[in-house]
């Protein structure tokens, strides 16, 4: 299996060879149903942050759902300008995971890091940086490509971001182990918000 890249050029280039581009194909589509349906079922379509978005997927996969409004961040360039989005209602930007900072007092109803929290030392500490941009009763979705080696580097991140957001700080929305048996492959998914958060309907 390639190594990814770790840089903005790096990307790029994969970008350009088209090695993400199987990320279409129907087999992949489970994951961003889920994450679809629980943010329609929470109301939390209003407004959409997408960590690490890469060609734009999810917002292709949210528009038909009705999604108001769409940022996508990712740190290769070449991969936004790939992305087709209407730019009434979505803004895509150049970003880091660990640096990215929205428009100031921009808030969010959900906050979306699909397949990008691995490349984190520290996915949860990664994930709170973001608190303070979660609109009141805003969620926040994971999903995270689990490996078959129990042991791999991938799953130790997982069981640490499970492990954190079990605790009292989180309150667990739901939680998934989603397995392709096309592909032979499992995604860990889950659905969190801070403890105590009032709710949109509250």
């Amino acid at each position: 299996m390639a190594k990814n890249a770790s840089t903005a050029n790096g990307w790029d280039e994969e970008y350009r060879r088209g090695r993400w581009s199987f990320l279409r194909d129907l087999s992949e589509s489970g994951r961003y149903g889920i994450i679809g349906m629980w943010l329609s079922l929470n109301g939390a379509l209003d407004k959409v942050l997408d960590i690490g978005c890469g060609e734009g997927l999810l917002y292709e996969r949210l528009q038909p759902m009705g999604i108001g409004h769409y940022v996508g961040v990712d740190l290769a360039p070449a991969a936004l300008g790939i992305a087709d989005v209407d730019p009434e209602i979505a803004a895509l930007r150049a970003g880091d995971l660990h640096t990215f900072t929205p428009d100031k007092g921009e808030t969010f109803s959900a906050i979306v890091f699909n397949e990008v929290l691995h490349f984190s030392d520290d996915p949860a500490a990664a994930v709170t940086r973001y608190l303070p941009f979660l609109a009141p009763g805003g969620v926040i979705a994971v999903s995270m490509y689990s490996p078959k080696r129990l042991e791999s580097g991938a799953n130790r991140l997982i069981a640490r971001l499970w492990e954190a957001t079990d605790g009292p700080d989180w309150e667990v929305l739901d939680d998934y182990r989603l397995t392709s048996d096309k592909k032979s492959v499992t995604w860990r998914l889950r659905l969190i918000r801070p403890a105590g958060a009032v709710t949109q309907d509250a």
